[in-house]
């Protein structure tokens, strides 16, 4: 249903004369690295699809989050300034290896995510390049956790615990700032 109303209003919006495409990268906390697509459907409106991660590797240790997602930003003065909702799928991916019996544990937690933004995209109605700055309030809604420990057994506090923490990032809103967003509209 929800791909089909997207659907609909990007072919009515792609008709229109002032319709444009755009790239863009973003640097931030806690997503280090984002890259997206933008169509700019009016003066009003921006449609867009970003991939975000974190990939962390310390030691024998590893955290990658990612957060793929599609949002609608509304430029309620049709200039810089935007209001924006967004839908993703969030992947917290965190693993150990001991490193005295190679044995690895790792914590996945998958979430749905709904996200509300607010930002500026300074250059957007002008074409070419534009810079923006934004945040977001992420929040999962129902995760789903899988750990993968190796000799440890599943009644043992140790698991238990990772299991609960992994449940509680998976059910935890936070936000996310990006401090530099580059791009260019075609």
């Amino acid at each position: 249903m929800f791909s089909r109303i997207l659907f609909i209003v990007v072919m009515f919006f792609s008709s229109q004369s002032f319709a444009s495409w755009g790239l863009n990268v973003g640097v931030g906390f806690p997503f280090v690295t984002q890259a997206g697509v933008n169509y700019i459907a009016s003066p009003d409106l921006t449609f867009y699809a970003a991939y975000n991660a974190l990939n962390v590797d310390v030691g024998t240790a590893k955290v990658d989050l990612t957060l793929p997602e599609v949002g609608l930003l509304y430029h309620p003065f049709s200039g810089a300034f935007f209001v924006g909702l967004a839908i993703g799928q969030e992947s917290l991916g965190v693993s150990s290896t001991d490193v005295t019996t190679g044995i690895t544990a790792r914590a996945d937690v998958d979430a749905l995510t709904a996200a509300a933004r607010l930002g500026w995209m300074w250059g957007k109605s002008n074409g070419g390049f534009w810079a923006g700055v934004d945040a977001s309030f992420i929040n999962p809604m129902g995760a789903d956790v899988s750990v993968t420990a190796p000799g440890l057994p599943t009644t043992a506090q140790e698991y238990r615990d990772v299991v609960e923490a992994a449940e509680k990032f998976g059910e935890t809103a936070y936000f996310n700032i990006t401090f530099l967003r580059i791009g260019y509209i075609f």
